[in-house]
């Protein structure tokens, strides 16, 4: 039996060579980007992102930002460091799926919680700034929180 199972292995690998092989009719030459790993998400329109900032009630980022825009102005402490790392995270993450002008308001935002992380401290009036751009944006682009 074992002779038996070691066939079906080598069997197993020089298939899934065979099938790696660049021009072979695999699947590797069906999808040329597949191996440069992978695809680029489509970014998300501007309503989208506006939802994305408003969505969750008292937990949204946009209430987070509010809520700890005072704390950008002094290195984030152990008592709040969970907050900061939360709306800096967050905002990260939609400014990865944001359009260039969207992500870069976005980023306006997010700089302060990250410079207090990183143990500086920001002018809270920034990040008022930044979040009164998101505002006017999502205003513009007709969405309503």
């Amino acid at each position: 039996m074992r002779p038996l199972a070691a066939a079906a292995a080598l069997s197993a690998v020089l298939l899934l060579a065979a099938c790696a092989q660049p021009g072979s009719g695999g699947p590797a030459a069906e999808s040329p980007t597949a191996a440069a790993g992978p695809a680029e998400a489509e970014s998300v329109d501007v309503a989208a992102t506006c939802r994305a900032y408003h969505v969750g009630g008292s937990q949204s980022i946009n209430k987070r930002v509010k809520r700890w825009t005072s704390a950008v102005a002094y290195p984030a402490t152990a008592e709040n460091s969970v907050e900061l790392t939360t709306i800096r995270d967050r905002l990260e993450g939609q400014i990865l799926d944001a359009q260039p002008g969207p992500a870069s308001i976005l980023e306006a935002v997010r700089e302060p919680f990250a410079t207090s992380l990183a143990g500086g401290s920001a002018d809270p009036a920034d990040v008022e700034s930044a979040a009164d751009v998101v505002k006017r944006m999502c205003a513009d682009a007709g969405y309503r929180s």
